[in-house]
């Protein structure tokens, strides 16, 4: 294996990769390494992306143009990748790099243990020690994944991971009979459960500084343990805690909840390039020092509308919110045929040989009539411009490599007949 000059075919100024790299960098690939196999082989893709070079594999004839792979950044996961270029000469079927590295590919089912994610590599940290790097400055915000195509602010990234590694973005399959419940104190359970396993710095879990009621705040019971964990707060890392609230409201700079109101420092954030959809919001605010003049204090909010004040479902759009209610009276329409159905909303991009694509649902299900054991994928269409449609139509031809897609119109959410063409893509 070599590396080779950027934009060439690969057959010149190689310089090759010693075998235990590559070994390590194969592990690494296939999910399979050791903390020191990520760290070299990040360190490889690193160096190479910063030199103008690309990877030439060793897997076919040498006298030959190599298949080549591409080093790339995969913002979601704020780690580096290597991306298969299938423009090229393709890899061997026995090479390791003949399939792509690792992709989150569609691949939840209604039982077992479906929609699940690594939980987010790095820390759960929202500002650096550095005072002067609190106040939400432009570097605050990073590259969001490339289906939106815009920034977002580290904090919403942060919920986002959160709420992902949680499941409150799955609405699970109904029970063989009767409701399902749904409370606000099981949705913070399922958080608080997964906030154990992520770390805001070295030793210090996420779920000893993380509170969901703005009381905490107020009776400044925050303020008071996070002076006191301070004393002992690893080196070089900002002491922070978080509130994850349930909000009937948000301004610019204020957050309503229904044990009380939070004022915030610097402007409230909300998803970009979205409508502005209305309550209820999920809020996730980080409480550090931004001066020694001020103290603790809420530094920035950022604001996710929410499916209901019960179900920590995100949504995009109000749209969205008629599409969910409408996958739920489709889970108990199948159910009623012995088809078990779940939904997913997926909140970071999937990756395809075609680039990045993140369908706006994903319903899994299970047929207990047949046996069969599938799913599609949903694409809520809510404007007709033309770049809009060019966009979606683009999307379209990505999903269809991950699995079937069902297109729905925004205006078509109140007519049942949405309903059949649901089910028709169960058959």
């Amino acid at each position: 294996m070599w590396l080779v000059p950027k934009d060439s075919d690969g057959r010149s100024d190689r310089v090759p990769i010693p075998a235990e790299l590559k070994a390590g960098l194969v592990r690494w690939y296939l999910g399979q390494g050791s903390e020191a196999d990520h760290r070299a082989s990040v360190s490889l893709v690193v160096t190479a992306r910063e030199n103008g070079k690309w990877l030439a594999c060793d897997c076919r004839e040498a006298d030959g143009a190599p298949p080549l792979l591409s080093p790339a950044y995969l913002s979601s996961q704020e780690t580096y990748y290597l991306r298969r270029l299938t423009a090229r000469p393709q890899h061997d079927r026995d090479c390791p790099f003949h399939l792509p590295q690792a992709p989150d590919r569609i691949r939840e089912r209604p039982d077992g243990a479906p929609f699940e994610i690594d939980y987010p590599r790095g820390l759960f940290a929202a500002h650096k020690a550095a005072p002067e790097k609190l106040a939400g400055k432009p570097d605050e915000t990073e590259a969001d994944d490339r289906s939106r195509g815009v920034a977002i602010p580290r904090l919403g990234k942060l919920l986002w991971l959160l709420l992902e590694a949680a499941r409150t973005n799955v609405i699970a399959q109904l029970p063989p009979k009767g409701q399902p419940t749904f409370s606000l104190r099981q949705e913070f359970a399922r958080i608080r459960q997964t906030a154990e396993r992520i770390e805001m710095a070295p030793g210090v879990p996420l779920a000893s500084h993380l509170y969901t009621t703005a009381i905490d705040y107020e009776k400044r019971r925050v303020h008071a343990r996070l002076r006191e964990a301070a004393v002992d707060w690893p080196q070089g890392h900002a002491p922070q805690a978080f509130l994850l609230l349930e909000a009937s409201a948000v301004s610019s700079d204020r957050i309503t909840t229904g044990l009380g109101d939070i004022a915030i420092r610097n402007r409230i954030q909300r998803p970009t390039g979205m409508d502005r959809s209305g309550a209820p919001f999920l809020v996730l605010v980080v409480v550090g020092e931004h001066s020694k003049r001020e103290g603790y204090l809420g530094l920035r909010a950022y604001a996710q509308p929410i499916f209901k004040g019960n179900q920590f479902l995100p949504v995009e759009r109000e749209a969205e919110r008629q599409l969910f209610e409408l996958l739920t009276r489709f889970q108990y329409r199948m159910r009623a045929r012995r088809v078990s159905v779940a939904i997913k909303k997926p909140l970071f991009d999937i990756l395809t040989d075609r680039g990045f694509v993140r369908p706006d649902a994903i319903v899994a299900f299970r047929d207990y009539r047949t046996g069969e054991d599938s799913e599609f994928a949903i694409q809520l269409l809510t404007d007709f411009g033309v770049s809009y449609r060019e966009q979606k139509t683009r999307q379209k031809e990505r999903i269809a490599e991950l699995a079937p897609m069902l297109a729905i119109e925004a205006g078509e959410l109140a007519d049942d007949t949405v309903l059949a063409k649901l089910e028709a893509m169960i058959g």
